[in-house]
């Protein structure tokens, strides 16, 4: 009798993943390392970098008030990946890896019958420092191309536009879930020939160059996305696909005094671009309620036909889209970043620093970041002061007093919990790449 259920059980399981493959939609992830949503033309920017990435939004729902949850790559995707913080997956830094405990997007997808690719271009998300190619049957992190004067740091946004639509051309088994991730915007910038937006009529200061490059890099990368959108339109499988564009985090042009990321929590580093299109969602839905990368795997599955993962923290926004749900009038978000750039020798530039440098929230207008060496505060109103110029943290303020003691209490409840990946798998070259990048100094 045993043997019978069990063989019926299986023939079940059989049927059900065929049906699986019939009837459930692909996912196509795009995302673009280190990119500002305030460069992004769709969300308001002056000049026309992202043409192709505008029509990818607008053919579907695009979120105003987007949120990373940590403004470095690794632990960006972790949090993606597993719907959990950094502090629980283990990937605080670049160079850390997520714990192995961590269930994955990719995993819950492969063990029910997709075809799992992902192609890379960024070193940090190396599959022996990073594990986040938990669940994906394909992990393509060779950077074996030279990218202008700068060896195999990253890989070049033609090559992972090539990469992925050839994987595409193979007709893979379906449904399948396809991560391609670019990087070109990352530093160094550099200027892309045909996609130059200096001034000719007069100098640039160095401020203005290095903006110049910034977004002469998000244009070639919104040129070669053009091309892996054209592939997936051409071989029809736009037709059964959620296509999901993200960035993992933004990146400081000399606000505050520093270019790059990782090492604050302010709006360029933390707000980013995101959307979704695919079949039964409409497009033009232009939303301007509060959301972070948190909700994004539930939100996906959801869309796909499955429940969360059992530990996963964010939200499925898919009633919400589907107009099923009122969006909340309000919603907070915690932040939380780590020493991206760690000062020492060898690997004692990465070696168990488990406190993090800031902590912080959003709600409404409302942001507060703590930095916890030091016990410093800021309290920014964004509606009155976007670029986060004016701190307004003042002990006799209530609703400082409030949030700063919300705050507080949200990061005593995990300090002494901190988890922490392995750092014991990098190599002299990682440690080189990572500081090439700017992780280490």
């Amino acid at each position: 009798m045993r043997l019978a259920k069990s063989v019926v059980g299986v023939f079940a399981l059989l049927v059900s993943v065929c049906a699986f493959g019939q009837t459930r939609p692909n996912l196509v992830l795009i995302s673009v390392d280190t990119l500002r949503q305030d460069h992004v033309s769709a969300y308001g920017y002056k000049r026309k970098t992202t043409p192709n990435i505008d029509r990818l939004l607008k053919s579907g729902v695009w979120f105003q008030e987007a949120y990373c949850n940590v403004p470095l790559t690794t632990p960006s995707f972790g949090s993606l990946m597993t719907s959990r913080y950094p502090h629980e997956t283990g990937a605080t830094r670049n160079g850390v890896s997520m714990l192995v405990d961590m269930e994955t997007l990719a995993e819950i997808l492969n063990r029910n019958g997709y075809a799992t690719a992902a192609f890379l271009s960024n070193w940090p998300l190396k599959a022996h420092i990073s594990n986040l190619n938990k669940g994906f049957e394909i992990y393509d992190d060779n950077f074996s191309q030279k990218r202008w004067l700068f060896f195999n740091d990253e890989r070049d946004a033609k090559h992972v536009a090539e990469l992925a639509s050839a994987w595409l051309s193979q007709k893979p088994r379906q449904p399948f879930f396809l991560w391609a991730h670019f990087s070109d915007p990352h530093q160094p910038y550099l200027f892309h020939r045909g996609f130059n937006f200096s001034s000719k009529s007069e100098p640039a200061s160095e401020l203005q160059n290095k903006i110049d490059a910034y977004d002469s890099e998000v244009a070639y990368v919104d040129y070669y996305l053009g091309v892996l959108l054209a592939k997936l339109h051409s071989l029809g499988y736009d037709r059964n696909s959620l296509v999901v564009f993200m960035a993992d985090h933004g990146e400081e042009l000399s606000e505050h005094g520093y270019t790059g990321h990782g090492r604050f929590l302010y709006e360029a580093a933390m707000r980013i671009p995101l959307g979704l299109s695919g079949p039964g969602i409409s497009p033009g839905g232009k939303i301007q309620a509060v959301v972070e990368l948190l909700d994004l795997a539930p939100t996906i599955l959801a869309y796909l036909g499955f429940p969360p993962g059992k530990e996963m923290r964010g939200r499925n926004l898919m009633p919400y889209i589907r107009g099923e749900k009122s969006w909340p009038e309000h919603y907070l978000v915690y932040f939380e970043t780590y020493p991206g750039a760690v000062r020492g020798e060898g690997m004692e530039k990465v070696a168990n620093i488990k406190d993090p440098t800031w902590v912080g929230l959003k709600l409404d207008n409302l942001k507060i970041h703590y930095r916890v060496p030091g016990s410093r505060w800021e309290m920014y109103n964004l509606q009155a002061d976007p670029g986060e110029k004016k701190n307004l943290a003042d002990p006799v303020n209530q609703v400082f007093l409030k949030y700063s003691e919300e705050l507080l209490a949200w990061y005593r409840s995990w300090e002494k919990s901190v988890a922490l990946g392995r750092t014991e798998a990098l190599t002299g070259e990682d440690l080189k790449k990572l500081e090439s990048l700017g992780y280490l100094k």
